[in-house]
């Protein structure tokens, strides 16, 4: 079956896979009443769960060696996900094993896909009726993986910090030669503040779709100030770092009857519609036209022993 990469967190070079996506060019039950932000430190009791691979150990050990380094404040622990070999047994129940384009392609720029001089799909196929697609290899491991964190995220007395082995803090400004992980405390620390205070169910750490959520249906109020810190959501990409809160996990499990995306547009999907109140952190140095922002990145590690094995493979 055919398949395509949709937006990720971060722009990637063009692929050579026939269904890549086009980047676009630069463009300027809720709990209890809202309260107020929180005086004290907002991450003092701040759970995060590592999604890794047993096969990925490098990435393990990286991750590992970087945040007890750096922060340990952060109190974490790695939650595994099933390698490829193992999504067979992901019942279908709880993940498809396909997907729709169609909701997708309200928001992402999807091209006229060609074999030769035949077309296999128009531009218009994607939008309506929408093609399906397989779910890319480790798609539905992932999916699994994040299914089982929002069980337990629902159960837990506050925030889940959910972040995969790759993640990366952003700690300074860009060229800056004076990184500090405490840059990235402080930042975390402001948005979860505003996040609470708003009453959020998510907060994107890392994100891509545009600083100021990627609207195009939703329509913000009329004057309304925005904040400098974070922005409300209406589609982005982004399941490599994020905070939620159990209302927030309890409203993905109702409407994960299968989860028939991929996390990253499921989540934004269930934003989209309103049923999930979500929003972006945003980093200092992030402007109008930032694609792709936050305070957690993705490295791309292609020295790991999954990755090995795989090479050993072919």
């Amino acid at each position: 079956k055919h398949r395509n990469h949709r937006h990720r967190r971060r722009p990637r070079a063009a692929s050579s896979d026939r269904f890549a996506i086009a980047m676009p060019p630069k463009a300027a039950t809720v709990r209890g009443a809202r309260s107020r932000s929180p005086k004290g430190d907002a991450l003092k009791n701040l759970k995060a769960f590592v999604l890794s691979s047993e096969r990925a150990r490098d990435r393990r050990t990286r991750f590992e060696d970087m945040m007890r380094r750096e922060a340990p404040w952060l109190d974490f622990k790695f939650f595994a996900v099933p390698d490829e070999s193992a999504e067979e047994v992901v019942p279908e129940s709880e993940v498809a094993h396909c997907w729709n384009t169609k909701n997708n392609a309200l928001y992402g720029i999807y091209q006229d896909v060609f074999d030769g001089k035949k077309l296999l799909h128009s531009k218009a196929e994607f939008e309506e009726p929408g093609v399906e697609q397989s779910f890319l290899p480790g798609e539905r491991g992932a999916a699994s993986a994040h299914l089982r964190l929002w069980r337990q995220a629902a159960e837990e007395e506050g925030p889940v910090m959910v972040v995969e082995d790759s993640a990366q803090p952003l700690c300074a400004q860009p060229g800056s030669s004076t990184a500090s992980f405490e840059d990235f405390r402080a930042r975390l620390q402001l948005g979860m503040q505003e996040a609470v205070r708003r009453s959020a169910d998510v907060l994107y750490l890392g994100w891509s779709g545009y600083r100021d959520g990627c609207y195009r249906f939703h329509k913000g109020k009329r004057g309304q100030k925005k904040s400098a810190v974070v922005r409300k959501a209406e589609y982005v990409w982004g399941n490599g770092a994020y905070v939620i809160w159990p209302r927030g996990a309890q409203k993905l499990l109702k409407a994960a009857k299968p989860l028939n995306q991929p996390v990253d547009n499921f989540l934004a999907w269930e934003c989209r519609e309103e049923r999930l109140d979500a929003w972006v952190l945003l980093a200092e140095h992030d402007t109008d036209d930032t694609w792709c922002g936050g305070i957690m990145t993705q490295v791309h590690l292609h020295d790991d022993e999954a990755a090995r094995a795989v090479q050993a493979a072919k």
